[in-house]
């Protein structure tokens, strides 16, 4: 479920919730959900979205030889269709390039061109929408393991964006199950402790050695955390789980933000102005530690841009009320699916004394969105302090099983499982 507005980038995460991000001398901060060697679009591209056929808002990943296809698509914002160069490289559990060339992950060319695309009904903006199937017979993976997709465009060979999507070998069986631990943390949050028992094939020598098992919460790449315990005391059995100190908050909070229309409807959109292009939204305000209307949603099942093109963009101004504690030399930034959780200056918001609150906008095309406001202080990221209170959203938790293979010297991923939890 990919929407990128302006950046991409990671951080390492840690049990309190804080966020480690690094210098950046343009002023842009790379975020902490992505990973870094994401790239962010620029403002032309819009609504990226990454998932297998037909499954929209699910984590893109695909079994090898099992005929499954990937759709890449996203909104240009113009009235001339482009065309995009499109390159894949293969990456180790790190995210660094591969030991491997292309020779030995693909069976078809280094890289293919996307050159159909749709007009949108509308011109305000205008834009083309653009969809991309693989593997095909142009970009065809045959090895499993981490993959980086890169869009260039056409003309001028610059890269555009990019995104991480996995393939797995669907070998062995696994089991994760998410255990909740209350009264471990300062906060009042509980934790939320993946354990997982992996069956591995018979080809695994070592398991001890050459098998690791990650986890991610909501498919943010950027926070993938490694099991810092495994044992293989059963015989054909590899046992792991996350260690408490590092352990995901399991009551993680979102906001929703339904714009499937734009009418007032005096809950959310307070007002609607049509007349200026793109027209704008006015959101009704956020309060700090306070929801005047909490609901249990998915979280996985929102990010997911309305797909027909009569779909509009709207510039919508976002308000958010903060305790006294929050000094307004803060810097707090707006992160969502519509700028895929992304932290950077482009989504700071600014204080306004006369209102008495912080003030954002960002371009967001008619869908459902979850969002979250966070705070940055020393070039760290607190995304749990502003949080509305402590009603849970539902939690997906993927489960990965890495193999470093000593004879192919790559990293293949054997098994992918997904579960969510309330």
């Amino acid at each position: 479920m990919l929407f990128i507005l302006w950046g991409w980038g990671c951080a390492s995460s840690s049990q309190n919730g804080n966020q480690q991000m690094p210098n950046n001398s343009a002023g842009n901060f790379s975020g902490t959900f992505a990973l870094p060697q994401q790239k962010a679009p620029p403002s032309s591209i819009q609504s990226i979205q990454l998932h297998p056929k037909g499954q929209p808002g699910r984590a893109p990943v695909l079994s090898l030889k099992s005929g499954e296809h990937l759709v890449l698509s996203f909104d240009y914002l113009g009235e001339q269709s482009k065309q995009f160069r499109v390159e894949v490289s293969h990456r180790n559990q790190q995210w660094q390039k591969s030991s491997i060339g292309p020779s030995t992950y693909l069976d078809s060319f280094f890289q293919t061109y996307i050159q159909n695309s749709k007009s949108s009904f509308t011109n305000r903006p205008s834009y083309q929408h653009i969809e991309y199937e693989f593997p095909n017979d142009q970009l065809r993976p045959v090895v499993s393991g981490n993959y980086l997709l890169e869009i260039y465009s056409y003309d001028g060979g610059k890269l555009l964006f990019s995104t991480p999507f996995f393939i797995t070998e669907d070998e062995g069986n696994i089991e994760t199950r998410i255990e909740m631990l209350y009264a471990k943390r300062d906060d009042g949050r509980p934790l939320a402790q993946p354990f997982t028992t992996y069956r591995y094939p018979q080809f695994v020598e070592y398991p001890q050695f050459d098998l690791s098992i990650s986890f991610v919460q909501n498919q943010f790449w950027g926070r993938m955390r490694e099991a810092g315990f495994l044992d293989t005391i059963s015989p054909g059995k590899l046992n792991g789980h996350l260690q408490r100190a590092n352990a995901f908050v399991g009551n993680y909070e979102f906001k929703l933000l339904d714009v499937r229309s734009f009418d007032v409807d005096g809950k959310q959109i307070l007002e609607y102005q049509p007349g200026i292009t793109p027209p704008r939204i006015i959101l009704r305000r956020d309060v700090q530690k306070l929801d005047t209307n909490p609901r249990l949603f998915g979280a996985v099942n929102l990010g997911i841009p309305l797909d027909d093109r009569g779909s509009e963009y709207a510039e919508v101004e976002f308000s958010f009320e903060t305790e006294n504690s929050i000094p307004s030399s803060a810097n707090i930034y707006i992160v969502g699916h519509f700028n895929n959780w992304m932290v950077n200056n482009l989504n700071k918001m600014n204080y306004s004394a006369e209102a008495g609150m912080w003030k954002g906008r960002t371009f967001v095309k008619q869908g459902q969105y979850a969002y979250k406001y966070v705070l940055a202080t020393n070039n760290t990221i607190d995304d749990l302090s502003l949080d509305q209170g402590f009603l849970s959203s539902e939690q997906e938790y993927l489960t990965f099983i890495y193999f470093e293979d000593p004879d192919q010297n790559f990293d293949r991923i054997l098994k992918v499982n997904r579960v969510t939890k309330r």
